[in-house]
């Protein structure tokens, strides 16, 4: 600050004590029924307060504790400096509306911020059911509904048409079965570089009229050219084969879909 230049703030905190000084006297006057006397000077200068007939004085504290002595003062010295002091109890609910004149850049605001992004004081967990959709803790509160909460058949019916974050991710696969029907029903083949190898699958024909759920368990080799077909084939049984196709004939390399069944990572 430049020399010289007065400090506003400074002389605002000043002007607030003074006015508390002087209501808080005037008001002890009025309850005691006494004459008396204020003399206030700021910085070395001692404050005196005399406000009965012997001249004695009376420290601050001392004030303070008689304004406040019972129920009925308490309440009548807090409407005093609430009205022309401006001065407010931190559990006073019309200290709210004082909070909503603050500018957006005051130590308070800024302060208040920080306690609603750390979800603590007034806005702790518990208070509201206010998330960010993209925070993890979404997760935890989903987990604490019941089933047939709206949410939770929401969450279903977004699983079962596969929408949002269900949405598919099938591949385009193409499917044999091996000389000699040698895999069991309900198991699958595929080269170990295969995504699917060694995870539950859902298989879809092209049409996705339907579709077969199968455990790839077994495997055969790969080649060096990932763009052969033999990375996208996945070998099954012939009862698994026909329940997928239908009445369809049976090819060599049958198109279909593949995805996994619940991948949650």
């Amino acid at each position: 600050m430049p020399a010289g230049k007065p400090n506003k703030s400074v002389h605002f905190i000043y002007g607030s004590i003074i006015a508390l000084i002087v209501l808080s006297f005037c008001f002890l006057l009025y309850k005691s029924e006494s004459n008396g006397s204020l003399r206030v000077k700021i910085g070395n200068n001692e404050l005196e307060l005399q406000i009965d007939d012997n001249n004695q004085s009376v420290s601050i504290r001392a004030l303070l504790d008689k304004l406040f002595q019972n129920e009925e003062a308490s309440r009548e010295s807090k409407a005093l400096l609430k009205e022309f002091g401006n001065f407010y109890l931190p559990t006073d609910p019309e200290l709210i509306g004082e909070i909503e004149k603050q500018p957006v850049k005051s130590q308070v605001s800024r302060r208040l911020r920080e306690l609603l992004y750390g979800l603590k004081g007034p806005f702790d967990r518990q208070a509201h059911s206010y998330y960010d959709v993209e925070s993890l803790q979404v997760i935890d509160a989903i987990s604490g509904l019941e089933f047939n909460h709206p949410v939770s058949k929401g969450l279903r019916e977004m699983l079962i048409y596969r929408r949002g974050p269900f949405e598919e991710r099938s591949k385009d696969v193409l499917l044999s079965v091996p000389a000699g029907n040698s895999i069991p029903s309900g198991r699958a083949a595929s080269c170990r570089g295969n995504d699917f190898f060694r995870r539950e699958i859902r298989i879809f024909n092209t049409q996705r009229t339907n579709s077969i759920s199968v455990f790839v368990s077994g495997s055969f080799p790969c080649t060096a050219d990932t763009s052969n077909d033999i990375h996208r084939l996945i070998q099954l049984s012939y009862v698994d084969m026909k329940n997928l196709l239908g009445d369809s004939p049976v090819g060599a390399k049958e198109p279909a879909l593949a995805e996994i069944m619940m991948n949650i990572n």
